[in-house]
């Protein structure tokens, strides 16, 4: 093949390029070293085009051969202005196609949506990891996903059971923070722009907040039973023990909720969270144990009725109809 000055001049005289001149050209491009393009501007100064029609506006040619100096670190000489915008407007004529030639052929990736509406939804990735979607929320993600790298956007609440690939890493990217990991369970709620929460069931991530005003970037690494929430008011990340969410996620995940002894009250705030009801105890009977489970796929009075007949309560709806009410009965 003749040498690049020559293909230049050849490219920039040749509107037709062929498959050939384009792969070259794009392969050029990705060279970090563009000197010889600007040395091929250069020797245009010498050539006589004072006859020719501009290609380019005048601005327009300055500033892209200023782009070209500062990308190979050279100072650009003082010229005739006209030779200048010349000079810029055939190199760039080439580094133009040669762009255009990089889109088309690297057309954008579609981008997958999916939103839960207000049902709870399972979402299987193409990686085999899944996703558990609360209701009103999305899960955004690209149609190359897993094949360079394996990161979704989150708006809401979601519990994700991701599949081990230690070459390419889960992110989940949300308004407020960002969770990186390999192979793991986990919970995220992401529902406002004030606070997000990240709990951990099994494995280890490691979360970071997202602050323009700070420059290290907040993080820290989360193992199973653990929880850091984002306070965007405080710019705080704080990580706490969460055995009990991580309890009620992984029961949740797992489509059914068991207790063996647990006290009465928190059973009823997995109630409460799970279907999304209000529901008020006795005081005598919030610490009582109850042994028992049911299914997540029950009715909210179904599963109050199994509590009920534990403890020969009663279940009430409260006087506005949003709620219940557990009364009567004992711990024995």
């Amino acid at each position: 093949m003749q040498n690049r000055k020559e293909y230049f001049k050849h490219l920039l005289h040749n509107k037709n390029w062929t498959q050939e001149d384009r792969v070259w050209f794009l392969q050029y491009l990705n060279e970090k070293d563009l000197t010889e393009l600007q040395e091929f501007a250069a020797a245009e100064y010498n050539a006589d085009l004072f006859t020719a029609e501009p290609i380019l506006a005048r601005e327009d040619s300055e500033r892209i051969l200023k782009n070209i100096h500062q990308r190979i670190a050279v100072k650009p000489q003082p010229i005739v202005r006209r030779l200048w915008w010349r000079a810029a407007a055939a190199a760039m004529l080439i580094l133009a196609a040669g762009i255009g030639y990089y889109k088309v052929s690297h057309p954008p990736v579609k981008e997958l949506i999916v939103l839960s509406g207000e049902q709870r939804k399972k979402v299987t990735l193409p990686d085999g990891s899944k996703v558990f979607l609360e209701p009103r929320s999305s899960l955004k993600y690209k149609g190359d996903y897993g094949k360079a790298e394996r990161e979704v956007a989150l708006s809401g609440e979601a519990l994700f059971d991701v599949q081990h690939d230690n070459a390419h890493p889960f992110i989940v990217a949300s308004p407020l923070i960002n969770t990186r990991v390999l192979g793991t369970s986990f919970n995220i709620e992401a529902r406002d722009a004030r606070e997000a929460k990240v709990v951990v069931l099994t494995g280890m991530v490691q979360v970071q907040a997202i602050d323009g005003n700070r420059n290290d970037g907040q993080e820290v690494i989360l193992t199973a039973n653990k929880r850091a929430v984002y306070n965007k008011t405080t710019d705080q990340l704080q990580m706490s023990d969460a055995s009990d969410d991580a309890r009620f996620y992984l029961q949740k995940q797992q489509g059914r909720f068991v207790y063996d002894g647990t006290e009465l009250i928190k059973v009823v705030n997995d109630l409460q969270r799970y279907y999304n009801i209000n529901v008020t105890v006795d005081k005598r009977l919030q610490h009582c144990a109850f042994y028992g489970d049911f299914n997540t796929i029950d009715e909210p009075e179904k599963a109050l009725n199994v509590i009920a007949l534990s403890l020969n309560a009663r279940i009430n709806k409260d006087s506005a109809g949003n709620g219940f009410n557990i009364s009567g009965g004992s711990c024995q």
